[in-house]
């Protein structure tokens, strides 16, 4: 490696058709040209900077959909780049390489996400080939590269091109599919898939989030009441942003919403998560008490982190507790986040909370959850969000009238069939 005070500014481009577009960030020029070897093999559009502090200049003027950041770079390390991403606003998804000790990579995720920056997975150096490709191919999303406009956002929703996907709920003890989480999904004819990260910030900041939430609900509410399922029903967990609940008359509106396509208050899960916009605390108080005496349930959703506290579960009339996906994920590798899963289970027990764990991606951990006593769960390893269509054929290839159970065989639970057609991550 070349001392830093010798290293002179290196920028190696790749063109291509397409339009999604990478940055790569590290100081060592033998993993830039690694790289940019493999972005060739995947057709995607690849840059290079070998000087950290140029990154800022090089979000800014080729607006990449991905960056892979050195976490340990000499003169500016890895925490004062993504620092200066977070203060320049950068919207690309972040992934960061190193060979530091995977706690270490890990706490440094977190520091990301803390800043507000869409923090991806890692890799560990040494890197080969075929570990760039297997991990570049996971994040590359075909179509990328444009960056939606509010005009954009306000046509798609007008055409119909942002709708509803849904990703079922199963019961831990029986593995029966017991609801959905309504997920905003947005596949635009011209600029590809947009993602939700970047759609919803898109909506809140642009006062499009009303027609946004207005949309999504009133078309889940319609497309869940064609579903012939007997005499059970699926539950319906919808996402609120906080921005939205400043309107005394909203829990009004919402039962409008639902009654009209025949969907009890009873079935519908509110998922609130706090933030810094509920300054109001007694308007906010007076709409969430409102919503549960119409009927409809409220979760405390991606409890465990942010602006989430013991204040809120106790005040609020929360039926539910959702343990955020970052303590999911770290499951079976870390002792600390079993033990802060059982004791938000255990919290959510003694309040009397059901408590759902989202974002299972394997059989292990739908096991420890299981084990650790908790209720619900969701996520890929029993089903992708899919469109109607496919919720439909999920439901009906697996059982007859909501039957559809992931079943426990020795202690495991095996993966229910799923139509898979979601190419984009929870909101």
């Amino acid at each position: 490696m070349s001392s830093p005070q010798k290293k002179t500014v290196q920028l190696l481009n790749r063109t291509h058709k397409q339009a999604y577009r990478m940055l790569v960030v590290d100081d060592d020029d033998r993993v830039c040209r690694l790289f940019l070897r493999v972005a060739d093999k995947l057709s995607m559009e690849a840059t290079a900077v070998t000087n950290p502090r140029d990154v800022i200049e090089a979000d800014s003027s080729l607006r990449p959909d991905l960056i892979m950041l050195d976490l340990s770079m000499p003169g500016l390390d890895g925490v004062e780049v993504l620092r200066g991403l977070a203060s320049a606003r950068c919207q690309a998804s972040i992934c960061l390489v190193s060979g530091a000790r995977l706690d270490v990579l890990d706490s440094a995720r977190a520091l990301g996400r803390e800043l507000g920056l869409r923090m991806g997975g890692s890799l560990h150096k040494p890197l080969d080939v075929s570990g760039i490709i297997s991990f570049l191919s996971g994040q590359h999303v075909g179509g990328g590269g444009a960056d939606p406009s509010a005009e954009d956002l306000e046509q798609a929703l007008e055409k119909g091109h942002v709708r509803p996907f849904y990703q079922p709920k199963v019961c831990l003890s029986s593995g029966e599919t017991v609801g959905v989480e309504v997920l905003a999904r947005w596949e635009d004819p011209e600029m590809g898939f947009i993602s939700p990260e970047v759609f919803v910030s898109l909506a809140e900041d642009s006062g499009l989030i009303w027609a946004l939430t207005s949309h999504i609900m009133q078309r889940a509410f319609e497309e869940i009441a064609t579903l012939e399922l007997g005499p059970k029903q699926l539950d319906i967990a919808l996402n609120l942003s906080p921005l939205i609940l400043t309107d005394l008359g909203y829990p009004d509106l919402v039962e409008r919403w639902a009654t009209a396509h025949g969907i009890a208050p009873q079935r519908v899960i509110l998922e609130i998560t706090e933030n810094e916009a509920m300054r109001d605390r007694s308007r906010y108080l007076d709409i969430m008490v409102r919503f549960r005496l119409k009927g409809f349930r409220l979760s405390a959703d991606d409890f465990g982190t942010g602006f989430s506290s013991l204040v809120h579960l106790y005040t609020l009339p929360f039926e539910e507790i959702k343990i955020d996906k970052s303590f999911v994920a770290d499951l079976n590798n870390k002792t600390g986040a079993e033990v802060i899963v059982k004791a938000i289970v255990d919290l959510g027990h003694g309040l009397n909370h059901s408590v759902i764990a989202e974002g299972v991606e394997d059989s292990s951990t739908a096991q420890t959850l299981a084990q650790l006593g908790c209720d619900l769960a969701q996520g890929y390893h029993f089903c992708r969000p899919q469109g109607i269509e496919g919720l439909r054929v999920h439901l009906g290839c697996s059982t007859a009238a909501l039957g559809n159970k992931c079943q426990f065989a020795g202690g495991t639970i095996r993966k229910a069939k799923c139509s898979g057609e979601d190419h984009g991550p929870s909101l």
